[in-house]
């Protein structure tokens, strides 16, 4: 019985290793004034699990466009013991304001009880300019004459491929110089902003090269500057700001004496854009919905069909298809009794073809067996919502299978079938009757103690048995159950950047904290949900109307990091209401 108790207290446990490798890089070292900028902040380590989100440094010199997060797990056994080293990398896209040199500040990552940072890195950001030096071909622009209006003669146009659209369905946006005139130099003055859009680089003109255009009855030379696929974020009107150019335009000579003519520079403008986004509808939404927008579909296949000593099965599921492929979360595996299933490597790949922005996102999920035998994996569901017919569609992929063989022994529980006493219906034998004597077992203390001990550790090893299928079962009870850690946690987190005076990341924790939170009381994927969908789920579940809008209205201050300019309420005062929210939800 001992032996039994020892076996249940011992359950398996994780030793995280030091080891952490975390750097900064970036695409190029020099950039033209307005091009977007990559920059990757790497992570690499040894069983490290998950890792937060790193710190950015103060980007005044820089305009912050779109993220992106990948992660990627190499396996390896040694000793029969699963190595797992796993890589991560954050990726922003920056746009430089300022011509010149300017430096992105260290990077600092939190991880444990350690802070690391990364080395500054200096970025020369240049102009650009149109192409000279060149003579003027058949039919090229003519000057312009001293006193001729530019107005219809020199204009930058942005046009949209719609303005009304669901959130996440794409637009594609261009920039487009048109001409009558002869140019001299073209200066990037100030690029658009793209705030509340999700920002996929389609095409940034490095040289100016017009193409001959009729509009309206008038011939112009036509330059597209820059082209890319905005996916919205969030609903409501969202505004695209102007891009501003400063052009040269070579003006007549004056007299005779005037050989070469002078330049004029001309400020150009596009107009704003105006964006209505319309919130992805609630009803008919189905669980396996994951974010995506367009038309799927879904694949999975495994890269063996055996596995021997616990060694890694390789799934992967590839999302193919047309739409918002970048903002896809990825989906839902099925719980596959005796199988470990582990965090996904994710590779992703678009291109802009067919006026749509078309490709692919991969997850590699290593599937470590637990037990012998033959294994299926039910079909993967996918759900995305399709804008031209309005509504949801759901497909799946084949069911697989794969057999295990000779894996670890799993962690012995106790039967909970009763008790069973061997040997005690044996009596030393007498030779003589007449001196057998009655013979009762002795009842002390501790065989008392033992008995109890028995008896707790088989009620121990029930409730345990059920608390683990509860948490395979039920998705809800294991959100609640990870709810308070993480709550604490991100407490914590907002506390420290409150302190530090990062109003941004203070904002932003907050909208996790609480986004995640109510996901995990009332079991929501919050995150593909708008703050309407959370007040009608919240009212379903006759939460109080009070609470409800204050948390709309903390998740609506939150979401203001997303405005340049805009004030915040006392940081405080949100930290009491997040307390009060928590306490009463």
């Amino acid at each position: 019985m001992l032996i039994r108790i020892g076996s249940i207290l011992a359950l398996p446990f994780i030793i995280f290793a030091a080891e952490l490798n975390f750097v900064a890089s970036v695409n190029k070292a020099e950039v033209v004034l307005g091009e977007p900028l990559l920059l990757t902040l790497s992570v690499e380590g040894e069983n490290i699990g998950k890792v937060p989100s790193p710190e950015m440094p103060d980007l005044p010199d820089f305009d912050i466009g779109s993220t992106s997060t990948s992660q990627s797990t190499n396996i390896q056994m040694v000793g029969g013991k699963v190595i797992q080293r796993q890589f991560f990398n954050f990726t922003y896209t920056i746009y430089p304001r300022e011509l010149g040199k300017t430096v992105i500040g260290s990077c600092k990552l939190v991880f444990g009880n350690e802070t690391y940072r990364t080395q500054p890195i200096e970025i020369n950001v240049v102009k650009a300019s149109a192409q000279s030096g060149q003579p003027p071909r058949q039919g090229s622009p003519a000057p312009a004459e001293p006193g001729v209006t530019i107005d219809d003669n020199l204009k930058l146009l942005a046009t949209v491929n719609r303005k009304n659209v669901f959130q996440g369905e794409p637009i594609v946006v261009e920039y487009a110089l048109y001409t009558r005139l002869r140019l001299a130099d073209i200066n990037l003055a100030e690029a658009p902003s793209f705030s509340g859009f999700w920002v996929e680089p389609i095409f940034d003109g490095q040289h100016i090269e017009f193409q001959r255009r009729t509009v309206a009855g008038k011939v112009y030379d036509v330059s597209v500057l820059r082209k890319v696929a905005l996916f919205p974020v969030t609903t409501g009107r969202l505004q695209i700001t102007p891009m501003k150019l400063n052009v040269a335009v070579v003006q007549s000579p004056r007299d005779f004496f005037d050989f070469f003519g002078t330049t004029k520079v001309v400020p150009l403008s596009s107009d704003v854009v105006y964006i209505d986004v319309m919130p992805l509808p609630a009803e008919g939404r189905p669980e396996e919905f994951t974010g995506g927008v367009g038309k799927f579909t879904i694949a999975a296949s495994l890269d063996t069909t055996s596995s021997n000593a616990g060694e890694p099965i390789n799934l992967t599921v590839r999302i193919s298809g047309t739409g918002n492929i970048r903002l896809i979360e990825k989906p839902v595996i099925p719980t596959i009794v005796g199988v470990r299933i582990l965090e996904p490597e994710v590779k992703e790949n678009t291109q802009y073809a067919g006026g749509s922005i078309n490709g692919f996102k991969e997850f590699r999920f290593p599937l470590i067996p637990q037990t012998d035998g033959e294994h299926v994996l039910p079909s993967i569901q996918l759900s995305y919502f399709d804008p031209s017919s309005k509504d949801y569609h759901t497909v799946g992929t084949e069911k697989l299978r794969f057999t295990a063989t000779q894996t670890a022994a799993a962690v012995e529980i106790a039967q909970t079938g009763g008790l069973r006493v061997v040997g005690t219906d044996l009596r030393y034998q007498k030779p003589d009757v007449s001196t057998l004597r009655d013979q009762q077992i002795p009842t002390g203390f501790w065989l008392m103690l033992l008995y109890l001990l028995s008896v707790a550790a088989i009620c121990i090893s029930v409730v345990y048995r059920r608390h683990r299928s509860k948490l395979l079962s039920d998705r809800a009870y294991a959100r609640k159950l990870r709810s308070s850690r993480i709550v604490r946690k991100r407490l914590k987190e907002a506390e420290r950047y409150l302190k530090e005076g990062d109003k941004k990341e203070f904002h932003a924790t907050l909208s996790r904290l609480m986004l995640g939170f109510v996901g995990d009381r009332y079991n929501l994927n919050t995150g593909a949900m708008t703050n309407e969908d959370i007040e009608q789920e919240l009212r379903r579940r006759n939460v109080d109307d009070g609470m409800i809008k204050k948390l709309n209205d903390l998740l609506t201050q939150c979401n203001m990091r997303f405005s340049p300019g805009m004030k915040y309420e006392d940081p405080k005062a949100l930290l009491q209401v997040v307390r009060e929210l928590l306490d009463r939800l």
